[in-house]
């Protein structure tokens, strides 16, 4: 997935909106639009960590020094964190396939499940006050959650890597212990997508790159996926800020993780 990608539902855009990407149902839109910009960087960051998804159980080193404190699973609800609401229609699918479900109980996640859901913090008034949190997850027994983490994040490089139009991440992994994390294993890495025409004085689309966060976590019967953004930093151009990210994603693991 790419900035220059056809409009809604397949259909050829007629002319590219701000970085390459067509306004709704290919009309071009008559001034910049940050949400749909951002929007569509995030589904780009989510689809190159739904592509890692099959690879729970590869790579290489990790350690099984996580607590196992019993089965759980991860739910969805309408609201999390207290004030971001779930997108109408975004836990239905969430971009894996049977034979990706099958192939990660291959690799050694037993009895996988997965979710998935996108969230917002929206004043219409407002657009660049918006936050959005998109959350994969898959449950079920997963014997070495850093080393699943890592594998993750290795697979997510690699895909990367073969499609650098779809972002790059930037550095490597860096582990956090936020309150609240309760000795499971959560890692943060920032990604970054350049836009296809960046902004200048005459034309203000937009920054010529956007940051954000892909924090996840990993413990004995969990992973999450958790990509956080905050519009106006990401429209600003600031860089992602990973130790924030990995305070969302802590709180956020606290409330869809729940007992099976």
């Amino acid at each position: 997935m790419s900035y220059n990608q056809p409009g809604p539902y397949g259909g050829q855009p007629q002319q590219p909106g701000p970085y390459g990407q067509p306004g709704p149902y290919g009309q071009q839109p008559q001034a910049p639009q940050p949400g749909y910009l951002v929007i569509g960087a995030v589904a780009v960051v989510a689809a190159i960590a739904v592509g890692a998804y099959f690879l729970l159980a590869g790579g290489s080193g990790g350690t099984s020094d996580v607590a196992d404190d019993g089965p759980h699973k991860l739910t969805t609800p309408a609201t999390v964190l207290g004030e971001y609401k779930k997108s109408e229609g975004s836990d239905g699918g969430s971009g894996f396939d049977e034979s990706d479900v099958k192939e990660a109980e291959k690799h050694g996640v037993k009895n996988a499940q997965d979710v998935q859901a996108s969230y917002q913090v929206e004043d219409k008034n407002n657009p660049l006050a918006m936050k959005m949190l998109n959350f994969i997850g898959v449950y079920g027994e997963i014997e070495d959650p850093e080393k699943t983490v890592d594998a993750m994040f290795a697979e997510m490089k690699k895909s990367a890597a073969e499609e650098p139009e779809e972002g790059q991440l930037v550095g490597s992994p860096q582990a956090y212990s936020p309150s609240g994390l309760d000795g499971a294993i959560l890692k943060c890495q920032a990604t970054e997508l350049k836009s296809d025409s960046p902004s200048s004085s005459d034309t203000p689309t937009g920054p010529s790159e956007i940051s954000m966060p892909v924090c996840i976590w990993g413990d004995h019967s969990t992973l999450g996926i958790v990509i956080h953004v905050d519009m106006a930093d990401a429209m600003s151009g600031k860089p992602a800020d990973l130790a924030a990210s990995a305070e969302v994603a802590a709180k956020l693991r606290k409330e869809v993780r729940v007992k099976a």
